[in-house]
């Protein structure tokens, strides 16, 4: 049996089968589309561009920068974008100094300053941002902003500048307060808070705005209690000589514009007079050392104890330390008397080495060795010299005639070191050394005998000495003033600052450094006003300013065998 369908079923049928092939084709026309969009969405993206580095700019202010007749409480500054504050307590200064507490916060893109204490009348106060200010995202700083106000009828506009650098190292010193006051009194420093301040850049340098035209008597103080007043003796101050007055600028490119207004304040923390020994150190046996904290420039050790003791001392490269060796050694303790230059005796007691405990147990012993180390391997015209880790001794107490073995590549030379009847940590090798020529050096082992029997292995040093070619000369006239009433203390120094020579000039002379290995020096000069032969530090109490170093700018280049001659006037700047 045959069935019909209607025509009308069947025509729906097919306006449903097209509607299903349309929807189906539009949901793939749309999938196309959508990804094809996605794809050109992707393409049109930012990548990020180039990095933001402008710090924020300033849009508004409230009050305005340099107004009158403020009597408010709150100072808003609104920006171009977002900020934010990095420690303003630290890094804002306001001038004069608020006795209460001020408080910064920021409002969207407005910084707010308020105050909690009373403003004075008829006063410009200065509110300096430093590197307080950043944007908020990329965290650009805006350095050296300053707002100003007055709650008097006008605002001063006067102003002061200048720099501070160290009296030792002549570099800029960054962060450091300078501190106005309007009086010339000499204790204002050590008991009162100034009446005007600020701090140095990066470069060292200070700028008071919106002053008084007055005369104001200026220091810089590092404060470390952060009390404005200088009063602790690890804290660094500088004065000057005389009061300055301030100047009205129609520009703020002050410093390089009027050098001759700028100041100088040589920062120095005053000498340490008072001498302490700190407990002495017993690291190894027969070993004792004593810190000092002041350098000793002479001293004499004696040692006490119920046996004869033989020992050698010596003073370390800085003066500080004196290394006290024994030959023999005490059971129970011992008496040492050190008498330093003060004339100050110091009695220490002394007790035997103890072998050092790990987790409540005595650690075994370790076996020390002589170490042997040789300088001036390739120097043709200094010394070649042994260097011991601790002193040597003759065996059985009698001179010892050490034989050495030479090699040269076709002879073999035996080398004969006499060690003296006393301890030595330094011995020369008495060989005449050609230029040029390979030579080695070895010693057998326990051929060094140390104080407490500790012995070298074999040891072995190849080197050859460079020729005369290498090295060049320096000649230099030295001019000084006929009137001039202080030495002047001269240093050559290489270009890593070592000190190659040193000379004290008096008068006028010619001083020729002979045999330099070729490279860049500098000439460091201390003008030495009390004739002391060394650099002394400031004293404010005594109003003593710190004795001048200054660096003769030019690089000296030397030359390998050539000669270089030089005229240079030694005159304090």
């Amino acid at each position: 049996m045959t069935t019909h369908i209607p025509n009308k079923l069947r025509i729906t049928n097919y306006k449903l089968r097209t509607n299903y092939t349309l929807y189906s084709a539009f949901c793939i026309l749309f999938s196309a589309f959508f990804i094809l969009l996605s794809g050109c969405a992707r393409q049109v993206l930012p990548s990020g561009g180039p990095k933001d580095t402008t710090p924020p700019q300033v849009v508004g202010e409230k009050p305005e920068n340099g107004s009158a007749n403020f009597n408010g409480k709150i100072i808003k500054i609104t920006f171009d974008e977002f900020v934010t504050l990095n420690n303003p307590n630290e890094n804002v200064i306001f001038s004069p100094p608020m006795d209460k507490r001020v408080d910064y916060t920021t409002q969207g893109k407005s910084v707010l300053v308020k105050f909690n204490d009373t403003l004075r009348s008829n006063t410009t106060y200065n509110l300096l941002f430093s590197d307080c200010i950043q944007d908020y995202h990329e965290g650009n700083k805006l350095s050296g902003y300053n707002f100003a106000f007055s709650t008097g009828d006008s605002i001063d506009g006067h102003k002061l500048f200048g720099r501070v650098v160290n009296a030792e190292t002549g570099k800029p010193e960054a962060g450091v307060f300078v501190m106005l006051y309007e009086e010339d009194i000499d204790s204002l420093p050590l008991t009162t808070r100034p009446n005007y301040l600020t701090k140095t850049n990066a470069q060292g340098d200070f700028f008071f705005h919106h002053l008084k035209q007055k005369n104001y008597k200026i220091f810089a103080l590092k404060d470390i209690n952060s009390d404005l007043k200088y009063n602790l003796p690890n804290e660094l101050i500088a004065f000057a000589d005389s009061t300055f007055q301030a100047k009205y600028y129609e520009t703020d490119s002050l410093f390089h514009a009027d050098t001759e207004a700028s100041i100088t304040l040589r920062l120095f923390q005053e000498a340490d007079t008072v001498q302490l020994l700190d407990p002495y150190i017993n690291s190894q046996k027969g070993v004792y050392r004593f810190p000092y904290k002041i350098p000793i420039h002479s001293f004499d050790l004696q040692v006490e104890s119920d046996t004869i003791i033989d020992f050698f001392s010596k003073i370390n490269a800085t003066s500080d330390t004196i290394s006290l060796y024994l030959k023999t050694f005490f059971k129970d303790s011992a008496m040492v008397y050190i008498q330093t230059d003060t004339a100050k005796t110091d009695t220490v007691e002394l007790q035997p080495y103890q072998i050092p405990r790990s987790a409540g147990k005595a650690t075994k012993p370790v076996a020390t060795k002589l170490n042997i180390n040789l300088t001036n391997k390739e120097d043709l015209y200094a010394p070649t010299l042994l260097n011991f880790s601790y002193p040597v001794k003759p065996a059985d107490s009698a001179k010892m005639l050490v034989i050495a073995t030479l090699f040269t590549g076709k002879d073999t030379t035996s080398v004969f070191v006499n060690i003296p009847d006393d301890f030595v940590m330094q011995i020369p090798v008495p060989f005449k050394f050609e230029p040029k020529i390979n030579y080695t050096l070895w010693f057998r082992d326990s051929l060094f005998y140390g104080y407490d029997g500790a012995t070298n292995d074999t040891v072995m040093f190849s080197f050859s000495k460079k020729t005369e070619k290498y090295y060049g000369n320096l000649i230099i006239h030295y001019k000084v003033d006929a009137d001039n009433d202080a030495d002047f203390l001269v240093e050559l120094l290489s270009s890593n600052q070592k000190v190659i020579f040193n000379e004290v000039i008096s008068s006028s002379r010619t001083i020729e450094y002979k045999h330099l290995l070729p490279g860049a020096y500098r000439i460091k000069v201390v003008e030495d006003r009390n004739k002391n032969g060394k650099w002394d530090t400031g004293d404010y109490h005594k109003k003593e300013q710190p004795e001048k170093i200054f660096l003769i700018e030019k690089d000296i280049n030397i030359r390998g065998f050539w000669d270089v001659e030089e005229d240079i006037l030694l005159r304090a700047p």
